[in-house]
């Protein structure tokens, strides 16, 4: 009987190249997400704005995808500190400290005209299964406002993995003695619908992408003002996560306003990290603020050069762009025509550039 031998050199040969096949697998396959990807208390990200979505269809996803934001441009930085429950304001540690495990810092101060908002905290629970949004606090010209909400919102669900599906009902109905009465009826559903790689200016990485489709109604009525603004709200939130990564790498929220752009990044240099590069960063001012007709900034420059000033709203869009050749250095005043520009009121971003240098400030617009 003849019977058939495969040689070792064969037996090798075939193994070696099966381990090639399933490396290359290993390295194109989905990846996992879960709870100890999250945050935790003492993490911190710095996170950029971005510009420059031209050159992609965001809303593309599929299997072994490749989503290439390159070429998005960073025109505002921030640093995403994540904190205890335990280090936030006393009186919000009564209202969270034993519904959640995380806090972080979100604004300095919102000065809206009669409304001061400041030391606003969003507050999360981290569990084996599940990552939720369970509330917010805030002072409300000086009162303190801790508001949970009655189901919390469920940003993501573990093990999150390609093909999840899932979808939450939150809502918070608070009334604010002697200052008004807030509501938020927010839906949400989540779909895990693709996974590939993800290119940044930060890097290249491993992701899934989730689609977050969220149905909200907000009301606030004020009392000094004696008058309430309701809101429909449906936006859409796009979320490349990775392993480790803590939050999105990219996100992407859609809604009627346009679109807002936020990803992980490095650090870029930033006028307002620096004491004197081109213009004496204490000398900035721009007023009036809140401005309706006209706008002045004013400067000193440390040589004479070159700058670009531009206005964007708070979705990233440039509203506004002007070169200005050979100034001169020492004091400068640049006054800006907004009645061309027709801007409606709410908050926006004024940023002048030198170079690769830049620096930021807020300005409200309120039309008479």
């Amino acid at each position: 009987m003849k019977t058939n031998k495969t040689k070792p050199k064969q037996i090798i040969k075939t193994a070696f190249i099966a381990i090639l096949l399933i490396s290359q697998m290993l390295l194109h396959a989905q990846i996992t997400v879960d709870s100890s990807d999250m945050p935790y208390p003492n993490d911190t990200i710095r996170i950029s704005t971005g510009l420059n979505l031209d050159f992609i269809d965001y809303t593309e996803t599929g299997e072994d995808f490749t989503w290439d934001f390159s070429e998005l441009i960073p025109i505002f930085q921030t640093i995403d500190t994540f904190i205890s429950p335990s280090q936030t304001p006393f009186i919000y540690q009564i209202f969270f400290v034993q519904h959640s495990n995380l806090a972080r810092r979100y604004i300095q101060d919102l000065p809206i005209p009669d409304f001061e908002l400041s030391n606003v905290y969003y507050y999360y629970k981290n569990s084996g299964s599940r990552y939720d949004n369970v509330g917010y606090a805030a002072s409300i010209n000086g009162l303190p406002l801790p508001v949970r909400f009655s189901s919390p919102d469920v940003l993501y669900r573990f093990p999150f993995e390609y093909g999840n599906q899932d979808s939450s009902v939150s809502g918070i109905e608070y009334n604010i003695p002697g200052t008004g009465y807030l509501l938020i009826d927010r839906k949400r559903k989540n779909t895990v619908d693709g996974w590939g790689t993800l290119i940044t200016p930060y890097g290249s990485f491993e992701v899934l992408r989730m689609t977050s489709e969220v149905t909200e109604y907000d009301s606030i009525y004020i009392d000094s003002l004696e008058m309430g603004v309701p809101v429909n709200r449906n936006y859409i939130e796009y979320k490349w996560m990775a392993k480790g990564r803590k939050i999105p790498l990219l996100q992407i929220t859609s809604d009627l306003s346009g679109l807002i752009v936020t990803y992980q990044d490095s650090a870029r240099i930033n006028l307002d990290n620096l004491n004197e590069y081109f213009i004496k960063k204490e000398s900035l001012k721009v007023y009036p603020n809140p401005a309706s007709s006209e706008l002045s900034v004013e400067f000193d420059l440390i040589r004479q050069g070159d700058l670009n000033i531009d206005i964007y709203d708070i979705s990233g869009k440039q509203l506004y762009n002007e070169s200005i050749h050979s100034l001169v250095s020492g004091f400068n005043r640049i006054m800006i025509n907004l009645e061309n520009l027709s801007l409606a009121n709410g908050t926006y971003l004024i940023t002048i550039r030198a170079d690769n240098q830049f620096v930021s400030r807020k300005v409200i617009i309120r039309n008479q």
